[in-house]
């Protein structure tokens, strides 16, 4: 899986964990272009969109997470590093 498939994966899971700031075209489309970053504070994600974001990780590239496990990054982009390390090990 490549890097923009798990960045699309991402804003997927955040969209539909209701996170508001991944909604915003200039946060959103920077992103997905692979030009930006997001931190994860800055997503200000609760625990429901914590969950639906490991949950979707998982179905979608095979690489499990827990909501605890984020707490090791600071940004999406530092999670889509972890996520295509892993999901290349398969």
């Amino acid at each position: 899986m490549d890097e923009q498939a798990i960045r699309r994966v991402l804003v997927d899971a955040l969209e539909i964990g209701g996170v508001a700031a991944i909604h915003e075209p200039a946060i959103r489309d920077p992103f997905l272009a692979g030009t930006a970053d997001i931190t994860l504070e800055r997503l200000e994600m609760d625990s429901l969109a914590k969950m639906e974001l490991c949950i979707a990780v998982e179905v979608e590239t095979g690489v499990s997470l827990t909501p605890d496990d984020l707490l090791a990054y600071a940004t999406l982009g530092q999670l889509v590093q972890q996520i295509g390390r892993q999901a290349g090990r398969g």
